[in-house]
């Protein structure tokens, strides 16, 4: 900056609003409506005050207008006038724990909302989530956002306050660095030389980092109502100053300023790739990935169940039923219920609460919004499945409808429920080829009291099912056969692998049929103390890590049929009640931790499945369960939002300055992988975020956190962690007493992920079967909604338009090259446009014999609009 143009400090009236965290949601809703009850009166009265930022999310406005609804108009006034700015996001997430559909899902709601009241602040305000991850500049990009204002995750490496931020697609927005975070102008004093000692202070900590002579201040704070001394402030600084000034100003005009001054300069600022993970600079809170890891389970239920089941299938429902009802009743949307379930996901999304570290009341009342979410969403994909069902099967004879929300055609698992008939059982099941399937009875269920017949639940392989689609299979019954009793046996193999589960620790090993190679020590569960709080994982000074169980296992041969084998391995792991009463270590005082876990391998599929149970009796601890791989590597890699990321294996060195100490426990979606490029091991989960992979001398290890058990919301003071992260209140809610349930699978292949992540979805969302008796047989055997090809693009969204108007299809290049391929939907249509992320039109889409071809960028994200015809 030349010496002699003046330092601007561009002040921005602001509050930061956690909707729900160290009080529960209502209670902080009736400070809400004071601040913005007061916040009106100042708009109205005092042309002097300016504007105002909502905190970048529109649910305030909705949580003060329930409360206030003849204020609407009032509102509106201020957003049109440009003061009061709104939007653009629905709430604050966090970037990690979500999925990137869901962050799109969270703009187009906020911006909706947002629109009904003036134009939204079309900034990228991402103030206080911890860490940004490395595809939220194309989500910005996507919905016409150039800029971003965020806080946690930059380190020392990048030199400047003004930066630009390029994501693995090549988009790019300008990025705006808070230094120290969105309070640093708060609570301005009004007297001379306190004020003139706080600007100091103030622009000590934001000169180093400028390029530019605009110091963008933040003034609020969580919670804070506005100054309404603000301007009086404002004028008594200026006349103080001599070579700065202070003026009233949003994040758009201090964006533009720095716009307006890069263009006049040749200077070149830094373009950063990636995510920002980095504790250097700011405290990042890594340990909430693993917080009431529940809630992340429930979480990816929810999402998984909107997007894969009740969105796509009802889209398709809806379709048959225009096409049938041409001429007479029009058919019913589901629009509503939908809509009705995301808003209640995203509100479970904001930050503090998604997190998992805030009070057991604020979790408990999320428990009932992911209920209410599930039972909406079961019930629209319930009508849908049932729907399609009913107009597939033949009018003749019961069949099962098995249903893929993914790519294909697959082969998989799947399970339903069967009615007998005549006294006979199901058998096996026929396609329309003649193939037949043999059922493997699972168990037996009641008949309810409205029921007429037995029913049974019966696994089996349901072959070569369609893309994004169905296929009816005949049931054939006969008379019962004597089941056999599983045999005595450590060992179950398919045709991939052969399955052994050691007799003193019941850790498995893995036969890979096709490489010959062998995996030990697999499956094991593995221990240790934690001291830290909800924010982060803090490991007690003289820990005790327990890594096999106090005897040897049971184990048991549970299943051995056509379609499975399981092995059930129990263990009783012997562990400290809780910590010492100084923190620093573990208590002598033991209970026995009972855990189950069940292996599967299926025929026909290269995963190895887990189901494992775990009674948690005990307090202030961390259970992982770790998997060798024998492979020596730097690196790993993981899926993320929209691709797949590299992270390195070694930890950074705190050199005593940072903000916390790193750790090597990392987010991820639905997968983690470790190969040498010759072969490679993949971990997939369901909703369980946070692992670790540990550079051994034998090779690395991947650990997946299945429980993090803590006391505290926050803790006065951490050997990791300098600084108060939150209010030192006591949640006994966070130590996850009691029954827990988690899914994981090990997927060893050749190469790289490349060739394993299709089983990782497909481990991720289950195949569905609909039992139908006597059908309507108005569809053909089986059939697709959609294809896509080749299996690098993967679809990230298929629903109804917002007005009805066809089928929205997102889909991304996972890949980290250029794909070409192509996307066509099944169902006839008129035209077809490439829209933005909020779907708005970009231009037509090139189309050649029926297909939708395209060419993307590494984790480019693409949304179609397809007209429908009846």
């Amino acid at each position: 900056m030349a010496s002699a143009q003046k330092w601007q400090l561009m002040v921005v009236p602001h509050t930061h609003w956690d909707r729900e965290w160290y009080l529960p949601f209502e209670a902080f809703r009736a400070r809400l409506v004071g601040l913005m009850d007061r916040l009106l009166h100042l708009l109205e009265t005092d042309p002097d005050y300016k504007h105002f930022t909502l905190d970048g999310q529109s649910i305030i406005l909705e949580d003060y207008l329930e409360i206030r609804p003849e204020r609407r108009q009032d509102i509106a006034r201020q957003v049109q006038a440009g003061r009061l700015l709104v939007g653009p996001w629905y709430v604050l997430a966090d970037e990690f724990l979500v999925g990137g559909e869901a962050l799109i899902r969270n703009l187009q709601t906020g911006i909706a909302i947002a629109r009904q009241f003036g134009p939204p602040m079309m900034v990228g305000y991402l103030p206080d989530m911890f860490g940004q991850i490395a595809h939220m500049p194309s989500v910005l990009a996507g919905f016409g956002i150039s800029a971003a204002v965020i806080w946690r995750g930059v380190d020392r490496s990048i030199p400047t306050s003004e930066f630009f931020w390029r994501a693995p697609d090549g988009s790019q927005v300008l990025v705006i660095h808070l230094p120290q975070g969105y309070g640093l102008g708060r609570v301005l004093p009004l007297e001379r030389e306190p004020l003139m000692n706080r600007l100091h202070d103030i622009r000590q900590v934001l000169e180093p980092w400028a390029s530019t002579p605009y110091l963008l201040v933040m003034n609020g704070d969580d919670h804070l109502e506005p100054q309404p001394e603000l301007p009086a402030i404002i004028a008594l600084a200026n006349e103080n100053l001599e070579d700065a000034e202070l003026v009233q100003a949003t994040l758009p005009t201090f964006i533009e300023a720095v716009r307006q001054e890069m263009g006049a300069r040749s200077h070149s600022w830094p373009c950063v790739e990636g995510e920002f993970r980095s504790s250097q600079r700011a405290l990042l809170l890594p340990g909430v990935t693993s917080t009431r890891v529940w809630i992340k389970q429930r979480n990816q239920e929810c999402e998984d169940l909107l997007l894969r089941w009740a969105e796509p299938f009802s889209a398709w429902a809806n379709l048959l039923r225009q096409r049938s009802s041409q001429g007479g009743e029009e058919a019913a949307s589901d629009a509503g219920a939908l809509n009705i379930a995301w808003r209640l996901l995203l509100q479970n999304q904001a930050h503090d609460s998604i997190c998992g570290c805030s009070t057991d009341e604020v979790h408990d009342e999320m428990n009932v919004r992911f209920r209410r979410c599930q039972r909406l969403g079961e019930a629209v994909s319930r009508d849908a499945l049932r729907y399609i069902a009913d107009m597939a099967a033949p009018e003749s004879g019961t069949h099962v409808v098995v249903f893929n929300p993914l790519n294909g055609p697959r082969s998989d698992f799947c399970t339903a429920r069967l009615p007998s008939q005549d006294g006979r059982q199901p058998l096996a099941l026929e396609d329309e080829d003649g193939r037949r399937l043999p059922l493997q009875p699972l168990r037996r269920a009641l008949p309810s009291p409205a029921a007429t017949r037995e029913r049974v639940e019966a696994g089996f392989l349901a072959s070569e099912v369609p893309a994004y689609g169905y296929k009816s299979f005949g049931v054939i019954y006969g008379k019962p056969i004597r089941s056999r009793r599983p045999r005595p046996a450590q060992a179950i193999e398919n045709d991939y692998f052969r399955i052994e589960a050691d007799a003193e620790d019941g850790a498995l090993t893995l036969t890979d049929k096709a490489s010959g190679v062998t995996l030990d020590g697999l499956n094991r569960f593995v221990d240790g103390g934690d001291c830290g709080d909800e924010y982060n994982y803090c490991p007690p000074a003289h820990d005790e890590v327990i890594d096999e169980p106090r005897r040897p296992p049971r184990i048991r041969l549970v299943e051995d049929g056509a379609a499975r084998s399981t092995l059930e391995i129990a263990l009783d792991y012997s562990l400290p009640q809780r910590l010492t009463a100084d923190g620093q270590g573990r208590s002598g005082r033991r209970r026995t931790c009972r855990i189950v876990s069940r292996a599967s391998i299926c025929a026909g599929v290269p995963r190895l499945d887990f189901e494992t149970e775990v009674d948690n009796p005990v307090e202030d601890h961390r259970l992982r369960v770790h998997f060798p791989t024998s492979l020596q590597s730097q690196l790993c890699h993981v899926e993320q939002h929209f691709g797949v990321l590299a992270r390195p294996l070694a930890v950074p060195e705190d050199d005593g300055t940072w903000a916390e100490t790193p750790i090597g426990t990392h987010p991820q979606k639905s997968f983690v992988d470790v190969n040498d490029g010759q072969r490679g091991l993949l971990l997939a989960n369901r909703g369980l975020p946070e692992y670790e992979v540990i550079d051994g001398a034998d090779g690395a290890i991947i650990a997946l956190t299945l429980l993090r058990c803590v006391g505290w919301l926050a803790r006065l003071r951490l050997p990791n962690r300098r600084g108060l992260a939150g209010p030192p209140i006591a949640v006994p809610g966070a130590q996850c007493l009691g029954k827990h349930v988690f899914h994981y699978s090990l997927i060893p292949h050749a190469g790289g992920w490349e060739s394993a992540f299709v089983q990782a979805h497909r481990f991720a969302h289950s195949l569905r079967g609909v039992t139908i008796t006597a059908g309507k047989g108005q569809l053909v055997p089986k059939a697709s909604l959609l294809s896509i090809a080749p299996s690098a693009l993967v679809l990230s969204a298929l629903r109804a338009a917002e007005d009805d108007q066809g089928i929205i299809v997102r889909l991304y290049n996972i890949a980290s090259q250029p794909t070409w391929g192509e996307v066509r939907l099944e169902e006839p249509y008129a035209a077809v446009e490439v829209v933005n992320l909020n779907e708005e039109p970009l231009g037509p889409a090139e189309v050649e014999d029926g297909g939708v071809r395209l060419s993307l960028k590494p984790n480019e994200i693409i949304t179609l609009h397809f007209r429908t015809s009846l």
